[in-house]
């Protein structure tokens, strides 16, 4: 991971939230490593296209406001919960197709909003987002509370605005060899949050109403995904997608339909994926002395040739390069 570019600044902005302005930026192409700074939140990720993850991200804090642009060159599924009072929002900038949001099809004109609830997202290869994150003491201020988690409909002059006023904010720090005043950030601050709660407000948010709930049918869907995770996991490498939609008591079109909706790929290769990211993840925190074929065969793989040719397909590296990494670090 490259880290680069932080710049703190001190202001006197006296608002009651810590008067720090800073911009960073983030590089890397380690799936496990993405995220791995956040503060406040659980994550698993999991690369779902393989090549070189090609993770962006540029942040600019604000006293009580985090913006941070991201992008990722490869389709990720993401599970996240929020274990704070933030009020936490993601949108897309731009995709090739929209992301998937729990089985539902993100529209351009839609806020994540995450509440502390369990959320589960696709992102599609290339796609680029905006998160913006608001401190509970800056809501308080406010008077705010934040929305529950979901999806929330956004008046598209609206994001605009929101998107708009974003963008300034980042060029205020730009590369001026002089910090901003105190009084251009905090008014770039303001402008934000005013722009924002127009935003939710015209969809509802900002507890004025409940954030829009998911339909029956994505519902239903996303549901038979996840049943369909379980038994596939507790299986091997190589399972039958007919017998596990006769297990889960539905047809194989349906079946293979709900999870490419998601994902993006057919259930053999998605399963495959998923169980490949946890042989990774076994190796990087699992005993550094156990073999890799029984950490292989403990998941279900046999063929340890096929294995390390996908392995390196979607890390850049075999499996014993990743345990001679792990070796490495605890010496």
């Amino acid at each position: 991971m490259q880290r680069d570019r932080t710049r703190p600044r001190e202001t006197t902005a006296g608002t009651g939230v810590p008067t720090l302005i800073a911009e960073a930026s983030i590089a890397t192409n380690d799936v496990d490593e993405l995220f791995s700074w956040a503060h406040g939140w659980d994550f698993e990720i999991f690369q779902l296209s393989p090549g070189p993850l090609g993770y962006r991200s540029r942040t600019v804090q604000l006293p009580g406001l985090r913006l941070n642009w991201e992008c990722s060159a490869q389709r990720l599924r993401g599970r996240h919960r929020m274990r704070q009072d933030s009020l936490f929002v993601s949108l897309a900038i731009a995709a090739v197709r929209p992301p998937v949001w729990k089985g539902c099809a993100v529209a351009a004109n839609q806020l994540l909003v995450f509440g502390a609830d369990e959320h589960e997202l696709v992102t599609p290869e290339g796609m680029r987002g905006l998160n913006i994150e608001v401190a509970p003491a800056l809501l308080d201020a406010w008077g705010l509370q934040a929305p529950p988690g979901g999806l929330l409909d956004i008046a598209p002059a609206a994001m605009g605005r929101l998107l708009i006023a974003c963008r300034r904010a980042r060029d205020l720090i730009g590369e001026a060899a002089e910090p901003p005043t105190a009084t251009a950030v905090h008014a770039a601050r303001e402008h934000i949050l005013g722009r924002l709660i127009e935003a939710l407000l015209s969809g509802g948010g900002v507890a004025v109403a409940p954030v829009a709930v998911m339909s029956t049918s994505d519902a239903r869907r996303f549901g038979l995904v996840k049943r369909a995770e379980a038994a596939a996991l507790r299986s091997g490498p190589e399972f039958d997608v007919a017998e596990l939609a006769d297990e889960l008591h539905t047809s194989r079109r349906t079946l293979h339909r709900a999870i490419k909706d998601w994902s993006g790929i057919g259930p053999q290769a998605y399963f495959q994926i998923l169980r490949l990211h946890r042989f990774r993840r076994r190796l990087l925190l699992g005993r550094s002395d156990e073999p890799i074929t029984a950490v292989a065969y403990s998941l279900g793989f046999e063929n340890m040739g096929r294995l390390a040719q996908l392995y390196r397909r979607f890390f850049g590296e075999l499996p014993s390069q990743t345990r001679g990494h792990v070796k490495q670090l605890i010496r």
